[in-house]
């Protein structure tokens, strides 16, 4: 009987809007699920919703693309409910999916530490949460592309800082194993969470890349003074889209500006909407909303470039995901998608730096059909390259066995049940 893995977090399918770490617990079910069991506790609506998905019973477990899951109406998710679904669920692993959740993080450790519910090995994933443009001290204003930024404590950042400081005097995070997906990210909870915290890095599994051997041609090939941007991802002050708007305002030429992902921060939207609309009239900037899973590959491929200058990803879902569509990318140094300009797949840049993503865009506008072919081929073997020769899966499968106290000898390959695509806002 394989180990079962109870996992919380605060959304998961079939929503789309939260990003990243509902697609890195849909590929674990989907790749590991031969190894282990997944049952996965999550609430019964997508993020920024106010209603229920439709046609899901609440408290009741349904089978999710090879998990059973479990969802929770808003009141089912505090200390006595919480408590009688981790004692009333058997399991051999807690595996939390964010450092700041209240509910479904802070509530489990609080009952682990009380002694209310079975001791079991806990493995947290903190998800880019410890990172320094997460867990910062700017304001959300940010950093503007004149190089202007305006630093001042915010009443978040001083209440994440007190909880840290908290937890690991109360002892909270005792027995955690950690989850960091790359050595960044380690160093950011040993910078945190103290040396002695046990951490293994085990990077975000994602979605087989497609079996042809190269991108298909976009559906329109570029041309010299033309540009077509997109931008994927959910609408916060740390993804910097007020940053990409009003650096596309200063390069010459027709762009058209596609911008998809939910309203994660609806102040932050509003400062953006006014940058929009102030673009001058070369700058064609629509807003989609959220990306559908089914639209994903084809709105990649139609783009020219993806454009995220975010003050930091621990991972970067959506970046991949473009590599190995073959659309280039222009992100900032602050995720682990580094070297794009030698290997021809884009450009990494630092956000201090606004003139040098100034000329990216302008050499990006500069090319013609034959130089962006080769750059689209370029992004294609990076993204593919990295996908295969990660060595994700079996440091997963490590990160486990250590929870599990296992001893880490490499264990059979399992093969993997075909993922579908991954929404990437």
């Amino acid at each position: 009987m394989p180990a079962t893995i109870l996992a919380l977090l605060d959304y998961y399918l079939p929503g789309s809007k939260a990003g990243g770490p509902v697609r890195s617990v849909q590929h674990l079910v989907h790749q590991l699920g031969g190894d282990y069991r997944f049952r996965i506790v999550t609430r019964d609506r997508d993020a920024g919703d106010h209603g229920p998905y439709a046609d899901l019973h609440p408290n009741t477990w349904h089978p999710v693309e090879g998990a059973e899951t479990l969802y929770l109406p808003p009141e089912q998710t505090g200390f006595r409910a919480l408590r009688r679904i981790l004692r009333g669920t058997p399991h051999d692993v807690l595996y939390l999916n964010s450092l700041f959740s209240p509910r479904l993080t802070i509530i489990p450790l609080l009952l682990r530490r009380l002694g209310r519910v079975p001791a079991r090995p806990v493995v947290l994933a903190p998800r880019g949460e410890l990172h320094p443009g997460a867990l910062s001290t700017g304001s959300w204003y940010g950093l503007l592309p004149a190089g202007l930024a305006k630093r001042v404590p915010t009443p978040k950042y001083l209440k994440k800082r007190l909880y840290l400081a908290v937890a690991r005097a109360v002892g909270l995070f005792r027995g955690v194993v950690w989850q960091a997906s790359t050595d960044d990210e380690r160093a950011d909870v040993l910078r945190h969470l103290g040396a002695r915290a046990d951490v293994v890095v085990a990077p975000d599994l994602v979605a087989a890349p497609p079996a042809e051997s190269g991108p298909a041609a976009p559906v329109k090939p570029k041309a010299p003074g033309e540009l077509r941007v997109l931008f994927v991802s959910r609408i916060a002050p740390k993804k910097n889209l007020h940053v990409a708007a009003a650096l596309l305002g200063t390069v010459q030429g027709q762009v058209d500006f596609d911008v998809y992902g939910p309203v994660d921060d609806r102040r932050y939207w509003e400062m953006c909407q006014v940058v929009l609309d102030a673009l001058p009239p070369h700058v064609n900037a629509r807003y989609h909303g959220a990306l559908p899973y089914d639209r994903v590959r084809a709105v990649l491929r139609a783009h020219h470039l993806l454009f995220l200058p975010t003050r930091g990803e621990n991972f970067g879902h959506v970046v991949l995901e473009a590599l190995i569509e073959g659309c280039p990318v222009l992100v900032s140094d602050q995720t682990p998608w580094r070297g794009l300009e030698a290997a021809r797949a884009g450009w990494d840049l630092p956000l201090d730096d606004p003139e040098a993503f100034t000329r990216a865009l302008r050499r990006c506008m500069e090319m013609d059909a034959a130089e962006h072919e080769a750059w689209r081929a370029g992004a294609a073997a990076y993204g593919r390259g990295r996908a295969a020769g990660s060595g994700a899966l079996e440091r997963n499968r490590v990160l486990f066995r250590r929870a599990l106290g296992v001893a880490e000898a490499p264990s059979p390959a399992t093969p993997a049940r075909p993922a579908a695509r991954a929404d990437l806002t």
